[in-house]
């Protein structure tokens, strides 16, 4: 479900240029050079059939790559697609929150959903409580 924007307050929904810092940022930030990223990008589409280019380009190019993550190169923004294969090459979902963070969304991990998990069902067991309470009262 996606939440009601507010007019005045909403955050922009272009979102190219702080999606493609954050691309930037997290490759810089990876464990591999450009030139593994862009292997592995080429080698995770290739395996998965996810096309990288509109066109009939096969391989994402270097150059490509490097226009992907230059803020001010915006006539080159990834798709959909692309994004998640850039994820998944980085090891790194951070560029996703960028996607998500003007319509409210948020990304979460392993970690927070079970901690998610474990508080509804700790309300649940407390709201259970209450009604054995009140059964028990009317005993």
């Amino acid at each position: 479900m996606v939440k009601q924007l507010k007019l005045f307050s909403q955050p922009s929904l272009n979102i190219g240029k702080s999606l493609k810092e954050q691309m930037a940022k997290t490759a810089k930030q990876s464990n591999f050079s450009r030139e593994e990223l862009l292997d592995r990008m080429n080698d995770l589409a290739s395996r998965y059939g996810v096309r990288l280019l509109k066109g009939s380009g096969n391989a994402l190019t270097m150059a490509t790559f490097e226009k992907w993550l230059n803020p001010e190169a915006m006539e080159h923004i990834p798709g959909i697609n692309s994004l998640v294969v850039f994820c998944a090459a980085t090891e790194d979902m951070e560029p996703m929150r960028e996607v998500l963070a003007p319509l409210g969304g948020l990304l979460i991990d392993e970690t927070e959903v079970k901690l998610l998990l474990w508080a509804k069902e700790y309300q649940r067991a407390k709201e259970a409580r209450v009604r054995m309470r009140k059964l028990e009262s009317e005993l």
